[in-house]
């Protein structure tokens, strides 16, 4: 389920980072910094610079340096002038600048959003790895004051170090020559994690000292604790506050409980002894030592103290292993995808993107209640359907408004996301691009008359005999009729009328490109989709090339646009955790005419004809709506293996698949108009009362068609064309531009004319009979 979380972590590292404003002089003129909010600073040593004044010479031993260190530490931490000298910036030399401890955040995660942007679908980070940057005034009062409390309780009033402590801890560590004891204050222990690492050496130490004095140079108290919080390791996965909030207790920082604050305050010390998932007693003990030392700081009072330790944090009804629960992991898994290929692979789980998905989350949950529940129905039956996937369109933008990959994430082959990969045999579905380039082409009409008779196709090396799903022959019908009735033979006489690369072409223009499987040495199906217009054969029109989904959707969306394409995508907006704009997608930009709107218009009318195929499924059936128009055709493969229902209104595009990710075969008869077209209307039908609550509603007429009664039926046709256009010529002979050619038996002789009958004896007086009438 997922979790309804209006902008949470909606801050990020670039609400910290300063702009570098540096002349072109190659001397070293003044640099500046800028915080978030506005304010200056000016560099106070010429001699930051990484790496800049390195002096052949430069004494390295452990106990000088810990002697000179201690020595620049007292001078810079009182101001003595020695804190100016040449010593001092030969020293300051050899450390990263302060300020840049700024610019060093740790990758933050990315977290996608339904398309109102409400609806959390996916955390997306690395494995083992969760962090957002948070503002302090965002945190809330008691995460802070629970830190400050356990860490470093003079934070506010010492100037970056604890110098009594850091004396201290030099002067051990220099007779024991070795690092023995700690002194580290809030701004050290964010030095460390930012800037210098956690070497155990005493000139670390050192250097952390001096870094962090001069980071309270540069930086107010509150920036460095806000730093330090974002950056700290809290366990559970947890980098930063915000992340170990969401992680133990799935909440933000600023709605954690006391209890719960002082819990994880006293983590980042030792993350693993007082992370309390893995060790309750140490952690409890050490949220005991963090309530004492903020009653001892005056912050809380003793008694919310006690109530606060008496708190029930326990796992695992109180408190949480870190888990990232995906709503719509196909889906999100797709938006993860495209902002790779937009931003690079690894831009979604570091630059702690915000992104508004085109994901419909009710119309989500609606498709893969249906999809599994049918599928279910087929198990429960002891049918071998196991799977179903589907793809719903706007046509008037290409989002992707609801894509499921499986029927159930958790069973065998359902981590494949089968609504984009591997593409599978469409069927007869695949005749919406035969019947479209046939329109297009000037060559048919929606009347146009078609033999349903016995036909076969030559290559060289092949034939083919295409056969009709029932076996039988249905005379002739107008081109509309074959093509909802789903007749084959009428769909291959129609491509091989056209030309086989008329129609890939169309599938390809129309955002379809049929893939074309290559074997390899091992058996395995190698999928192109650029092989030669003139490589496809007959069996094109009835499937015998493979689609996803996600291509059928599109096909149907260019129809349902009035022939405009518009690519299908997941992403709406992008911006950057602190709310800058990163991306806005704009469906208009990169939308083409991709065929005729009149041919849009003729194909919308011939799909959502019921009468167009009573013949085979009789009329008001699962591919039509009640009290709507609608747009649709069903393919399944010779076989069984594939299942697949595409329609399509002005306001959505859908393609419905069910079969077996393992290739097996369904039950014989699990035809399309079984399997996948109930769902396919129940999904329709609920979608737009519902959810889009959209008015019956159908498309306007072109301009430029023409009109025909035809046998009491108004008509639409295509400028040049005319009730009368006849059929073109099947070829006869190896045709140049794909190879093939068709023989057909010759037609029966016309039977002979009946003898005319004899005359009725009707009697009558010997009268002569006349003909009956």
């Amino acid at each position: 389920m997922a979790s309804k979380l209006g902008a949470f972590g909606r801050a990020s590292a670039s609400t910290l980072k300063f702009q570098y404003v540096e002349s072109q002089a190659p001397a070293h003129p003044p640099r500046w910094i800028r915080w978030h909010d506005g304010r200056r600073f000016r560099a106070t040593a010429a001699g930051r610079r990484r790496g800049r004044g390195r002096q052949p010479g430069f004494v390295t031993s452990i106990e000088l340096a810990s002697g000179v260190g201690l020595l620049l530490i007292l001078a810079v931490a009182t101001g003595s002038f020695l804190g100016a000298s040449a010593v001092y910036v030969k020293y300051a030399s050899q450390l990263p600048d302060a300020r840049s401890i700024v610019l060093n955040t740790l990758p933050e995660d990315s977290i996608l959003y339904d398309s109102t942007g409400q609806t959390v679908l996916m955390d997306v980070h690395q494995k083992g790895y969760r962090h957002y940057e948070q503002r302090l005034k965002d945190m809330g009062p008691l995460a802070p004051k629970a830190t400050v409390a356990i860490e470093d309780a003079k934070f506010y009033t010492e100037g970056g170090i604890d110098l009594p402590s850091i004396v201290r801890a030099a002067w051990v560590d220099y007779h024991e020559h070795k690092a023995v004891q700690g002194a580290s204050t809030i701004t050290q222990q964010l030095v460390k994690l930012r800037l210098i690492g956690n070497q155990p050496t005493i000139d670390r130490k050192v250097k952390e000292a001096v870094l962090a004095i001069q980071v309270e140079q540069d930086f107010s108290k509150d920036q460095v604790l806000e730093m330090y919080l974002n950056t700290a390791f809290f366990g559970n996965n947890a980098y930063g506050i915000e992340a170990a909030a969401q992680s133990y207790y799935h909440t933000d920082t600023a709605k954690l409980s006391l209890g719960q604050a002082a819990m994880l305050a006293g983590i980042p010390q030792n993350p693993t002894w007082n992370n309390p998932l893995v060790n309750w007693p140490g952690a409890k003990a050490r949220q005991h030592d963090v309530l004492a030392a903020m009653v001892r700081n005056r912050m809380i009072t003793p008694e919310q103290s006690d109530k606060a330790y008496a708190e029930d944090l326990s796992a695992p009804s109180h408190m949480f292993q870190d888990s990232n629960v995906i709503a719509a992991p196909a889906f999100s898994q797709f938006v993860v995808d495209e902002l790779k290929a937009r931003f690079g692979p690894e831009a979604p789980y570091r630059n702690g993107y915000r992104v508004t998905t085109t994901l419909n989350w009710d119309m989500e949950q609606k498709a893969q209640q249906l999809i599994t529940a049918q599928v279910r129905r087929y198990e429960s039956g002891g049918s071998n359907v196991h799977d179903g996937a589907m793809v719903g369109i706007d046509p008037k933008t290409g989002e992707i408004m609801s894509m499921i990959g499986s029927a159930d994430l958790n069973a065998r082959g359902g981590q494949y996301n089968m609504a984009v990969w591997p593409p599978r045999n469409p069927g007869s579905s695949m005749k919406m691009y035969t019947y479209t380039a046939a329109i297009a082409s000037g060559l048919d009409t929606m009347v146009t008359p078609i033999q349903d008779s016995t036909v076969t196709y030559h290559s060289t090396g092949s034939t083919f005999t295409p056969k009709n799903y029932d076996g039988g022959l249905h005379g002739t019908c107008q081109l509309q009729a074959c093509f909802l009735n789903s007749l084959n033979i009428p769909a291959t006489k129609v491509e091989m009328g056209i030309g086989i690369p008329a129609v890939a072409q169309m599938a390809r223009t129309m955002g379809a490109p049929p893939w074309t499987c290559h074997l390899d040495a091992a058996g395995n199906c190698k999928y192109t989709a650029d092989d030669p217009l003139d490589s496809y054969g007959p069996s094109l029109t009835l499937g015998g090339y493979n689609e996803t989904p996600l291509q059928m959707a599109t096909g149907a969306s260019v129809l349902a646009a009035q022939g405009i394409l518009r690519p299908a995508h997941s992403v709406r907006q992008v911006l950057n955790a602190s709310g800058g704009l990163v991306y806005k997608s704009n469906p208009d930009e990169s939308a083409k005419q991709v065929i005729d709107p009149k041919v849009a218009f003729i194909m919308e009318q011939i799909m959502s004809d019921d009468s167009n195929r009573a013949m085979i499924f009789g009329r008001g059936s699962n591919l039509t709506l009640p009290n709507r128009t609608v747009a649709s055709k069903t393919g399944t493969t010779d076989d069984y293996k594939d299942g697949w229902t595409v329609g399509f209104t002005p306001a959505l595009a859908t393609a419905f698949w069910f079969g077996n990710t393992d290739w097996t075969p369904m039950p014989i008869g699990a035809e399309a108009s079984q399997v996948a077209a109930p769902v396919w209307h129940d999904f329709m039908q609920y979608t737009l009362d519902n959810i889009l609550r959209r008015p019956n509603e159908w498309f306007n007429e072109p301009a430029g068609l023409g009109h025909a009664n035809v046998n009491g039926k108004l008509q639409w046709f295509m400028p040049g064309t005319s009730p009368s256009t006849q059929a073109p010529r099947l070829p006869t002979s190896a045709n140049p531009s794909n190879g093939w050619w068709a023989t057909q038996p010759a037609p029966p002789p016309a039977p002979a004319p009946a003898p005319p009958a004899p005359p009725s004896d009707r009697g009558g007086g010997g009268g002569r009979g006349g003909g009956s009438g």
